[in-house]
């Protein structure tokens, strides 16, 4: 039973075993159990579109075919969660996992909103999207959202086993090539991937100097020498998929 956007009277027991019968959908949707009682998961039950898991993830309230992750807030939920500080952690949690991460805020706008001025709401959102580089889709309603949900779905599906090709254009000059590899590394920019091959004389040597030789050069500190070195140290989870890049 619908109620205010939510739905009643189900144990996660009840839920689960429900979900575990369905027969057939094309796409993997894990849920949070947080999501439980959501209008939207009753919608997903019912589209046809989805094989839905009800779980705890460690990061988001959905999760589609293990390549893109959905953290959704209704509108008085994204308020509260920047007022009481869960809204920039939650955002860092989801711009630092592994797949893609959307934050969906979902409407209805309620008649009354929590006490807070709507430019830091705005703030927020351009926060978000721009600094934290997540993107932010808004839906009307749970139907709205779920609309969403299928078309990230079939997007999804067309890549190449979920991972999306490089479109940028590689430059042509050898240098210019080792520039652009190293622009990868985190936190690093044109200015101070020049810096890094003009310090270490080569891609090999900057990708191999430990964390007390990146922070000789101007513009790396402890904290992002750490994280350089944890990226190019770290083994790499399974990809079973190749990445497509154009010629």
């Amino acid at each position: 039973m619908l109620q205010n956007g939510e739905v009643t009277g189900t144990s996660e027991a009840a839920l689960a075993e429900q979900m575990g019968a369905a027969r057939g959908p094309r796409h993997q949707l894990r849920v949070d159990f947080s999501e439980r009682n959501a209008a939207l998961l009753a919608l997903a039950q019912t589209c046809g579109d989805f094989d839905i898991r009800l779980e705890r993830l460690t990061v988001g309230d959905y999760e589609i075919d293990g390549g893109i992750v959905i953290e959704r807030k209704t509108y008085a939920d994204f308020a509260v969660s920047l007022v009481d500080g869960r809204l920039f952690p939650q955002a860092a949690t989801l711009a630092r996992c592994r797949h893609r991460p959307v934050l969906l805020l979902e409407g209805p706008k309620p008649s009354h909103m929590p006490d807070i001025h709507r430019h830091a709401l705005k703030g927020a959102v351009l926060s978000l999207a721009v600094m934290w580089r997540l993107p932010v889709l808004y839906a009307r309603d749970p139907e709205d959202s779920l609309l969403i949900l299928r078309f990230l779905a079939q997007q999804l599906a067309r890549t190449d086993g979920g991972l999306l090709p490089r479109y940028d254009r590689k430059p042509k000059r050898f240098t210019s090539r080792q520039l652009y590899v190293l622009e990868g590394l985190p936190g690093v920019g044109p200015a101070l991937a020049a810096r890094l091959l003009a310090h270490f004389g080569s891609l090999e040597r900057v990708i191999t100097a430990d964390e007390r030789q990146l922070v000789q050069v101007r513009g790396v500190g402890g904290r992002k020498a750490q994280r350089i070195r944890h990226l190019v140290s770290r083994t790499a989870d399974p990809v079973p998929h190749r990445i497509v890049e154009p010629a």
